[in-house]
């Protein structure tokens, strides 16, 4: 009899111990998704305005929050990097674009009506180790600026699921989801991409929203 008991004891801590090391399934898709390895690349491009001291002014693609001076899109890839323990990539030409507005605006609509690829001047860390990319960037003249089409040739994301998220000054998304998809076929493009006005980024709802739809996606 104790023998009986002292077996039934040994196949009951047995078996706590396996349910104690399997997995829980009562997380939600972003809770798993981040113990994956997350980037977050972009591209920001900000211009020389005058900020008058204010925690939280906006002004063209330059904003400044809790002190620091920040690209527009730049702050919102900070603010998923932050959620999501992700790591971050800027997007930066080997030839620096004008911080002056209207030159800057000259050279975009020439890249634009050229098709010009403007050279990138970092590489892109190893895809492999990531099965999510987030891509940011600000929108010029109705389309994302002509670096991004650089990214994105130049990349291979088959098989990854991509995130668009934009900064814009009244054109939203402006059809930059579909342009992605077509770059990249083999990717999963997220559909659902995040979009916010240049006026809006330094708003203290913004981060709410933002976290509110990192929740509402899926992530994989």
């Amino acid at each position: 009899m104790k023998i009986l008991k002292y077996l039934n004891y040994i196949i009951s801590a047995t078996l706590i111990s396996l349910f104690a090391q399997m997995p829980s399934h009562a997380e939600g898709n972003n809770s798993v998704a981040r113990q994956k390895k997350i980037l977050v690349a972009y591209f920001s491009q900000p211009e020389d305005v005058a900020l008058d001291g204010v925690d939280a002014v906006s002004g063209a693609s330059l904003l400044k929050k809790n002190q620091q001076i920040f690209g527009a899109t730049q702050y919102i890839a900070q603010l998923i990097g932050d959620e999501l323990g992700a790591d971050l990539y800027r997007i930066e030409p080997t030839r620096p674009y004008p911080r002056d507005h209207e030159p800057l605006v000259e050279l975009a609509s020439k890249e634009k009506g050229d098709g010009i690829r403007p050279a990138i001047q970092h590489p892109i860390p190893d895809l492999n180790q990531y099965d999510t990319v987030f891509v940011g960037y600000p929108i010029w003249w109705y389309q994302m600026p002509m670096i991004l089409h650089t990214f994105l040739e130049e990349n291979d994301f088959s098989g990854k699921k991509i995130i668009p998220f934009s900064t814009h000054g009244g054109s939203r998304l402006s059809g930059t989801v579909q342009a992605i998809q077509s770059l990249q076929p083999n990717a999963n493009v997220e559909t659902d991409a995040f979009s916010i006005s240049r006026d809006d980024v330094a708003k203290n709802s913004t981060e709410d929203i933002l976290v509110n739809w990192l929740n509402d996606i899926s992530l994989e």
